[in-house]
């Protein structure tokens, strides 16, 4: 699952005050690339313009960016895999519930047919002590 070249993660959530200022004067956010050319590396950026400059000013080297994708990768089917893991969950919880709720309905109905076999009974003896 590759990332496209411009994705990245945000590790704060306000703008960064030390930031440099984008060319529209607003404050930059520091950010993480997770893009393949420069995975894990953190840059500045402004929430309407996008980059505005490189925080780390080295580029990681061939191990560490091999490294960093890999767990990218392994993170992103790690990820699609507990969402499938959840839709299988609530499947199998939804047809539990629908097993529980026709137990139930059962349950009533076994008794509902408890109920006419004992009117019958008591009907058929209270006809044959009239006679």
């Amino acid at each position: 699952m590759a990332l496209s070249q411009n994705s990245s993660v945000s590790i704060c959530s306000v703008p960064n005050s030390e930031g440099p200022p984008c060319h529209c004067l607003q404050p930059s956010e520091l950010v993480i690339s997770w893009s393949d050319d420069n995975p894990g590396r953190r840059y500045y950026k402004c929430e309407d313009h996008g980059f505005v400059v490189w925080h780390d000013k080295e580029r990681s080297c061939r191990w560490q960016k091999k490294s960093l994708l890999e767990a990218r990768d392994k993170i992103l089917t790690q990820s699609e895999e507990i969402k499938a893991l959840c839709a299988a969950l609530r499947q199998a919880n939804a047809k539990i519930a629908a097993l529980e709720v026709a137990r139930s309905s059962g349950s009533i109905n076994e008794s509902l047919t408890s109920l006419k076999i004992a009117f019958i009974k008591y009907s058929t003896f209270s006809i044959i002590l009239l006679f």
